[in-house]
């Protein structure tokens, strides 16, 4: 008489193993638009911060006599040919004497409305 030999797997144990190989690997792909998503929205605010930041180094090269106080915020709009708008407010004798706070406002839209705010200070003389 002849024994069966079990050594090996069965077809419906590697029918198992690759369902949940393919229910795993579905997930990671879901997962890898996601990511993808995240990483636009972070170049995006990266590019905000830099159109924020070059606003504060240009006004931070000028003479503080320059900088004149508007009541109402410079606004400029496709800044660089983009979707972003910047906003430049210059506050005189904030938060004291001989001080201008300067506080610039980047913002766009994409799926919803998004902003990246900086403030700086400038003082009379430094």
């Amino acid at each position: 008489m002849r024994t069966l030999n079990n050594k090996g797997f069965s077809l419906i144990e590697l029918l198992i193993a690759v369902t949940v190989l393919a229910v795993g690997l579905l997930a990671v792909a879901g997962l890898q638009g996601t990511a993808i998503q995240g990483n636009s929205h972070g170049n995006t605010i990266s590019q905000a911060t830099t159109i924020a930041q070059d606003r504060i180094e240009e006004i931070r090269d000028m003479d503080y006599a320059a900088i004149v106080f508007n009541p109402n915020p410079n606004v400029e709009t496709n800044v660089d040919g983009t979707i972003y708008t910047r906003e430049t407010l210059v506050e005189v004798d904030t938060p004291l004497s001989d001080l201008k706070r300067i506080t610039v406002t980047v913002r766009w839209a994409t799926n919803r409305p998004h902003e990246v705010v900086l403030r700086t200070i400038v003082a009379n003389g430094g």
